[in-house]
């Protein structure tokens, strides 16, 4: 399993066959210029937003994935982002959590739920349920 950075060519092939324009929330500037995909040979699993909210603190949005995925593979797929943020310059990672289950994944990785009053202010951070992963 790889993450590659979504280029031109990866957004025409979002917009046509995964189900866009029926997820409006994707921009196409903010994913060309934050998005990264998740792949497997030649099979994209799914796509992810990695948006700037401070100096090398970012939020992880819009994880989507393209076929129902098992929680096996959902380990997989979210082990795969960590590693991938543990070799760039990424110093905290932010992401809300809208589910028990997500809570419970996010505690497997570390995640720490953080008070809005302590996240970095920012116009586009979400910090509703927000959890929190200092990388090392």
């Amino acid at each position: 399993m790889e993450i590659i950075k979504l280029e031109e060519n990866h957004w025409k092939l979002l917009k046509n066959k995964y189900n866009y324009p029926a997820n409006v929330t994707w921009n196409q500037e903010e994913m060309l210029a934050n998005g990264y995909l998740i792949q497997e040979g030649q099979m994209l699993l799914g796509s992810y937003l990695l948006q700037p909210v401070g100096e090398n603190v970012v939020q992880l949005k819009q994880l989507t994935l393209f076929n129902q995925a098992t929680p096996e593979l959902l380990l997989v797929i979210f082990q795969t982002i960590v590693e991938d943020i543990h070799q760039s310059t990424i110093s905290t990672v932010i992401v809300n959590s809208h589910s028990e289950q997500l809570d419970t994944l996010l505690e497997h990785f570390d995640f720490i739920q953080m008070e809005s009053e302590k996240l970095p202010t920012n116009d586009q951070l979400s910090t509703e349920k927000a959890w929190v992963y200092q990388v090392n």
